[in-house]
């Protein structure tokens, strides 16, 4: 059995246990293989390491280094002599590294890779990499340099892909979209009834990254034209992140028109949305977005941002994508889909039919993670991956 070792900081563990469980439901969608797993955890004004072992094949990591990415290689470069520390003591040598975000995972993969002489693949968080990539200009050569010798990159969606090229000239042969996989995903046909119900999803703690305060000031110019429109917003937060949520929506006099439902199961998510007109969150920042993808596999049209999220994953007929900082267009949108959601709800049931939202499947994207570990675990690529010289590369732009 091949092993795979997995460094992300999105990983539930002892010290962080509300993280996001997209890697881990990656991993739970593919077998045959040894994961061993070291969980990130950041600690502000701190030096060093230490490890809390949580798990068979998992150890949680926190590690000193200041907030900001403050000289962010140097305070990673423990994390590296650690884990190849904990590797040589178990006497565990893996076939493959795969880091889950270029920016800080692939810093320390990209070094265990170099000393252990194994390959290595490095996921693109269209959110977290971006940012940091950009502000990081002192390392972006060396970004590209992680680029050229991972064996794959992979973007979570297609415009995150264009990124990796443009800024860090990745080679379009070594990507490969992997769509995140969501905590449900069955098909259910859609609702023909017409509805002037609108739903959203989304933990209140990130209400300023999902654009909050722009779908308010959309639905004021909505509830102007179609006095009876509602949005429910569904999803859990903090005392201060329902304060601050309440306030915004008082802001743009929309109570009586949005509310805050509170949080809901992650199995009943798909089955309250299959009854609602439409799916409406425009993020500001947005890696993939789970319930877009939920909401589409649900039989709901969807209104998504321009270049965030799912943008490029979902067929133009099954939804609105809009300028997320424009609450103009943002209402244009949500108009478009209540004037025509029984006509896009009959094409999203024609996709459905056709298996052509397959790929935001749980099924679909552990067969292509499997693909994709094991031609870089058997080393059947040729990596061609210099140690330090970038080799110059011809990109397509």
């Amino acid at each position: 059995m091949k092993t795979v070792l997995h460094i992300s900081a999105d990983v539930p563990d002892p010290m962080a246990p509300a993280k996001t469980k997209a890697v881990c439901n990656l991993l739970g969608a593919v077998s045959g293989f040894r994961h061993v797993v070291y969980s990130l955890n950041r600690v502000s004004w701190q030096t060093g390491v230490c490890a809390l072992p949580f798990g068979e094949d998992r150890t949680a990591i926190a590690y000193g280094a200041p907030p900001y990415g403050i000289a962010l290689a140097r305070f990673l470069r423990p994390i590296a002599d650690f884990i190849a520390a904990d590797l040589a003591r178990q006497n565990l040598r893996p076939d493959v590294i795969h880091a889950h975000k270029l920016s800080v995972e692939g810093l320390i993969a990209a070094d265990l890779a170099e000393r252990l002489d194994i390959p290595f693949i490095a996921s693109v968080w269209g959110d977290t990499d971006t940012k940091i990539i950009n502000a990081k200009r002192g390392l972006r050569e060396r970004y590209r340099g992680i680029a050229a010798r991972a064996e794959r990159l992979l973007p979570a969606a297609p415009w995150t892909a264009r990124y990796a090229i443009e800024t860090l000239d990745a080679r379009p042969e070594r990507i490969e979209v992997l769509p995140v996989v969501t905590a449900e995903d069955i098909i259910i046909p859609p609702d023909m009834r017409e509805s002037e119900r609108l739903i959203s999803v989304f933990a209140l703690d990130s209400w300023q990254r999902k654009g909050l305060d722009v779908l308010c000031a959309a639905m004021r110019e909505v509830v102007a034209a179609r006095p009876n429109v509602v949005l429910n917003i569904f999803g859990g937060g903090s005392p201060r992140a329902v304060f601050a949520a309440r306030r915004v929506i008082e802001r743009a006099r929309v109570s009586a028109q949005v509310r805050l439902r509170g949080a809901l199961p992650h199995d009943r998510v798909q089955p309250v949305m299959n009854g609602y007109a439409a799916y409406v969150m425009a993020p500001r920042r947005e890696t993939y977005g789970m319930v877009h993808a939920e909401a589409v596999l649900a039989g709901l049209p969807v209104l998504w941002a321009r270049d965030q999220g799912i943008d490029g994953l979902i067929d133009a007929s099954a939804g609105v994508r809009c300028n997320a900082s424009s609450a103009a267009e943002v209402a244009e949108g949500i108009m478009h889909l209540l004037a025509n959601q029984l006509g896009m709800k009959s094409a999203i049931a024609g996709l459905q039919t056709a298996g052509a939202f397959s790929h935001l499947q749980r099924h679909t994207i552990a067969h292509a993670y499997t693909a994709i570990l094991k031609r870089a675990a058997s080393g059947a690529e040729t990596r061609g991956r210099p140690a330090r010289a970038r080799p110059r590369l011809v990109v397509a732009r």
